[in-house]
């Protein structure tokens, strides 16, 4: 049997199968059995099982491992892998912080330089293992760089357009950029720190225009086009380069 996600919902009314980096999700009304999905998914394996294939060979996936490469800011960036004393992480020939380099003009790119504590890296056993913890650097050095530029970008834009949120979340998400609940709370993902500038204005944008409408109705794409002119070009971006913007379990 050919393993999926499963989520179902209310408002739905008949089943939708997506294939996503590589991985099947099943979008299902909340009445139908999962008896019922088993079978649907069983007779359209063939074409789930090929479409998983095709994505699994054309994605890109960073492997957290010496000279493998990410985007930061739009800009491919290479790892380079040390130990010292203590743990950090830094971009060769950039400023300390992301929104330090955008402020001088633009990002230029360069080496992502990941230097893990000599503690911790002798408890390290085989690659795997080196490349779990370059991961859960990265993910934090991500967040903390995020937690700067996105905020700056959000309080900037948000004054521009006269919407504001209630509350603001940076964190991971495994298949969305940002969202907006009914209560005016905003999140984002920081891995959105891999996108240029314009993609991180476009999702900003995007999800303070739902505190407006909290639909993807005619109405909210206007207002977005409103305030973000050229959004189909971020939009164009991140889906061009979706492949290399998922970060894999290292195994």
């Amino acid at each position: 049997m050919l393993e999926y996600q499963l989520i179902r919902s209310k408002r739905r009314k008949t089943l939708l199968l997506q294939v996503k980096y590589g991985q099947v999700t099943v979008r299902a009304p909340e009445s139908v059995t999962s008896a019922f999905i088993d079978t649907f998914v069983q007779e359209k394996s063939s074409w789930l099982r090929a479409k998983v294939a095709e994505q699994r060979d054309k994605t890109q996936y960073c492997d957290f491992r010496q000279g493998a490469t990410l985007f930061f800011l739009g800009e491919e960036v290479s790892l380079n892998l040390s130990t010292a004393s203590q743990a950090k992480v830094f971009i060769s020939n950039a400023s300390t912080t992301a929104a330090e380099a955008l402020s001088q003009g633009s990002f230029s790119g360069g080496q992502l330089n990941v230097v893990i504590s000599e503690r911790v890296n002798a408890k390290l056993v085989g690659p795997v293992a080196k490349a779990k913890q370059v991961k859960k650097q990265l993910e934090a050095f991500f967040k903390q760089q995020a937690e700067q530029l996105l905020i700056e970008r959000l309080e900037l834009i948000s004054k521009k357009i006269s919407l504001v949120a209630t509350k603001i979340t940076i964190r991971q998400y495994r298949a969305r950029w940002g969202s907006c609940n009914n209560r005016g709370e905003l999140s984002f993902n920081y891995l959105l720190m891999m996108t240029p500038l314009h993609v991180i204005d476009y999702v900003i944008v995007h999800e303070l225009c739902h505190l407006k409408y909290l639909n993807h109705s005619r109405s909210f794409w206007q207002l977005v086009e409103q305030h973000s002119p050229n959004y189909q070009t971020a939009k164009n971006w991140l889906n061009s380069h979706q492949s290399q913007l998922h970060w894999k379990k290292p195994d």
